[in-house]
């Protein structure tokens, strides 16, 4: 059962896989420079481009963490804008005493999933009574039902893309850069063992030729 809970919720509830961020700030930092990002600011022009399409954001502080929501105009109607579908929930988790786990997860709003039925089942009313065979009238209501669900899914998911690529863009100057590492055994790293004048000899007869 739990299985099956757990599909269901990431089908229809969640949008966006987990992500985690460490940052070398505090929790209230996080929330003072996401809440500093979330208007447009000429003081702030690296994020211009987190604003096009009249994209605005909306942040609202908890205990623990932060929900943040975004939404643009419409193309055909400036003074409207789109749906708040997708929020993502930040929680923080302490790592240190200048470092900071913060963790994403994004879902869609209680409100946005409740409006995937009204007009499905407004179809069904109608389809009911229509003088149609019936595995037609199944097929068609079944597919009211799967194209509302997916169409709904795909704008809180990209919402959620959008909120998470936000966080991280203002965050990006406090997360910490670990450059990778070369794996012991690569060609191009010399370890105590090795005399290092064959190495290079070795490495410059191999290249002397390009």
């Amino acid at each position: 059962m739990t299985t099956l809970r757990d599909w269901l919720l990431e089908r229809l509830w969640y949008v966006h896989p987990i992500v985690q961020l460490v940052v070398t700030t505090t929790p209230d930092g996080c929330l003072r420079a996401l809440a500093e990002a979330t208007r447009p600011n000429l003081n702030q022009l690296q994020h211009r481009n987190l604003f096009l399409d009249g994209r605005r954001y909306y942040i609202e502080a908890l205990q623990n963490g932060f929900y943040l929501t975004t939404n643009s105009t419409v193309p055909w109607r400036r003074r409207s804008r789109t749906a708040l579908a997708g929020i993502v929930h930040g929680e923080f988790v302490a790592v240190g005493e200048s470092s900071t786990l913060l963790r994403l997860r994004a879902r869609m709003r209680w409100l946005y999933w409740l409006d995937i039925f009204p007009v499905p089942l407004f179809m069904t009313s109608l389809l009911i009574f229509a003088p149609w065979p019936q595995p037609v009238i199944t097929g068609l209501i079944i597919t009211l039902f799967t194209l509302s669900i997916v169409s709904h899914r795909l704008t809180a998911a990209l919402q959620a893309t959008d909120t998470v690529y936000f966080v991280q863009k203002v965050l990006e100057d406090l997360t910490p850069y670990a450059p990778p590492l070369l794996p012991p055994s690569s060609p191009d790293v010399v370890t105590t063992g090795q005399n290092f004048g064959e190495a290079w000899q070795k490495f410059y007869d191999q290249h002397k030729a390009d």
